[in-house]
This record gives C-alpha cells, structure tokens and sequence, in this order.
C-alpha cells in the first residue's frame, strides 16, 4: 500500500486538478481502491486523514489536488 501512496502523491504531483476516473486509469487501481488511499491521504480529519490530498466537486467530477503540506512532503520524501 506503500508505494500506491507514494505513486498517487506522485501522480498528483504531475497532474493536478485530476479527475478520479483517470487517477485510477493512470494508475491501475480500481475506483475502490483510490477511495482506500484518499483516505489515508485526504483532508478528512474525521477519517484519520493526512491532510496531503484535496478532493474539489468540479461539476459532475471529482477533482485530486496535492494540497501544501501534500507538496511539502513530497519535497521532503522525494
């Protein structure tokens, strides 16, 4: 699980203001499985999140942003 996390951050990194449907194409991962990392990743306090990921509704679209301290980790870890 790990290295997924470490792939989406990367992802997003490169891509950001991309929808979940093409994280998980990207990726290879099934849309349960982006949902898994979002929450260990996302800006949900209540979940347990990290705070590294935004999720923004852009229509009918989910949007995946790396927020500032998602950013500040990768410079960190990277």
């Amino acid at each position: 699980m790990e290295q997924q996390l470490a792939g989406l951050l990367q992802f997003l990194a490169a891509n950001d203001g991309v929808s979940n449907a093409r994280a998980c194409k990207q990726l290879g991962l099934a849309r349960s499985e982006l949902q898994r990392l979002l929450v260990v990743l996302g800006d949900d306090a209540a979940l347990g999140g990290l705070g590294l990921v935004a999720t923004e509704v852009a229509g009918e679209r989910v949007l995946l942003r790396l927020t500032p301290r998602g950013r500040d980790w990768l410079e960190r870890h990277a």
